[in-house]
């Protein structure tokens, strides 16, 4: 009789210890799931010393600024923008905000491009820049056709990239340097985790590809800009 109470016992004890252990290594199993949503918790956006009035400032036209630098040349010092690069610029945003309203024409290869009239351009680079009409030569020009006597703009739109201002220095001439990451996130993610990355600054080291400095003068124009 005493054999089977001790045996009882033990196989309680064992039970006991078995179940302790299965408990033990679930619990340790959850702790990375923990850390994982720490990280995506990360503000790493808010680091800098920009005001609050300048980031919404900023983040008015956050996308229409990453738009309009499509296409223009990297570079590692302050480069002014060209007349040129202002209207390509200008391209760029006159087909992402008025791409349905815009006239097209059929190329010989059965695609499509923008015809994009001179006001246009005039009032976008007036915007922008604070320039009424840029000066270029229409024989030089890559986009502009005299046949057609507008720009012809025949390029995709496509964004990989997202811009978040983080630092401000204000020079005394007056202007304004402001510098943004340029992060990367990828459309599988959830469109709540883009948006907070991109309107809230929510989003890890890891995601950004590289910084850019936009330079406005007193007025709030944009004169210049340097990618690191």
């Amino acid at each position: 009789m005493k054999k089977v109470v001790i045996g009882l016992v033990v196989a309680i004890v064992v039970i006991g210890i078995v179940l302790g252990y299965m408990f033990w290594k679930n619990t340790n199993k959850k702790e990375p799931v923990t850390g994982e949503v720490v990280e995506a918790e990360v503000y790493h956006g808010k680091r800098g010393n920009i005001t609050e009035t300048e980031r919404i400032k900023f983040l008015s036209q956050n996308d229409e600024y990453l738009v309009g630098m499509m296409g223009l040349p990297v570079s590692n010092e302050v480069k002014t923008f060209t007349n040129d690069e202002m209207i390509r610029f200008a391209l760029n945003i006159a087909v992402e905000r008025y791409s349905t309203m815009l006239e097209q024409k059929k190329n010989k290869d059965g695609t499509y491009s923008y015809l994009i009239e001179q006001e246009t351009v005039d009032a976008i680079t007036n915007e922008f820049f604070g320039i009424d009409s840029v000066s270029y030569d229409k024989d030089a020009n890559v986009y502009y056709s005299k046949s057609n006597k507008a720009f012809v703009f025949n390029e995709n739109i496509e964004k990989t990239l997202y811009y978040y201002p983080v630092t401000q220095e204000n020079k005394e001439d007056g202007s304004v340097e402001i510098t943004a990451d340029a992060i990367f996130i990828s459309d599988e993610q959830e469109k709540e985790a883009i948006e907070k990355a991109k309107y809230e600054g929510k989003y890890v080291p890891e995601n950004v590809d590289s910084t850019i400095k936009f330079i406005f003068n007193s007025e709030g124009k944009l004169i210049s800009y340097q990618y690191q």
